[in-house]
């Protein structure tokens, strides 16, 4: 069994292979701005929205709900087909318990318009990359930090959340993703969109030991 090892998984521009999510590449990815995220729109919070991948959700969407759907990663509440989140992986092995740091960027890319909210998120394992079968591991909404009257200026958002230990088997990790909206803006083109690059979005990880297919299955043996 090796030691542990931190990981850095970048938020990326590009699909996970062969399914509609968001890829988390170990790899920074170049610096881009986005068009897509959500339009929030004078609508009257509280409200959050399940993220579309590589669309932006529109502010008549019947995603915009309060409280948060409790929608499965493979069950998006659009019924659209996107992806509601990301994956990384696949695993063999342990994600020592400890603090989880996740960095993303958003900015209003067409309209600014005083639009205040924060990411919401939920951590799944998956033994596919369908989201079938995902294992929620914290029962508790993610909050991120805050952003108050967005503008076109670009705003990381920060989150530090202590996991359980986390053990994978040839397993994916899914990063559900909301946008919880605590502001409404004043004209109703007003946009929160994605920013990614090496230093706008990144998920830090506790460290990984990593198991060899030998030892998962001595361990199940073992284990009857």
């Amino acid at each position: 069994m090796s030691l542990p090892v931190t990981k850095s998984l970048y938020f990326s521009t590009g699909s996970f292979t062969g399914t509609t999510f968001g890829g988390l590449l170990e790899i920074a990815p170049p610096n881009t701005n986005t068009t897509w995220g959500w339009i929030v729109g004078v609508n009257n919070p509280p409200l959050f929205c399940e993220m579309n991948w590589n669309v932006e959700v529109a502010r008549t969407s019947t995603q915009w709900q309060s409280p948060p759907t409790q929608s499965i990663p493979s069950q998006n509440a659009s019924g659209s087909g996107a992806g509601n989140g990301w994956i990384a992986g696949p695993y063999t092995g342990e994600f020592v318990g400890g603090a989880w740091q996740i960095t993303q960027s958003v900015k209003a890319t067409t309209n600014a318009g005083g639009q205040d909210g924060f990411l919401v998120y939920r951590l799944w394992t998956c033994p596919t990359g369908s989201g079938e079968g995902a294992n929620l591991v914290t029962s508790s909404f993610i909050s991120s930090s805050s952003v108050t009257n967005l503008t076109t200026t670009t705003v990381q958002l920060t989150t530090s959340v202590n996991l359980p230990r986390i053990n994978l088997r040839n397993e994916y990790l899914f990063f559900q993703t909301y946008w919880a909206l605590t502001g409404a803006a004043n004209n109703n083109g007003a946009d929160v969109d994605y920013v990614f690059g090496s230093t706008s979005g990144s998920i830090k990880t506790t460290g990984f030991v990593t198991s060899s297919a030998r030892m998962v299955t001595w361990e199940q043996d073992d284990l009857g």
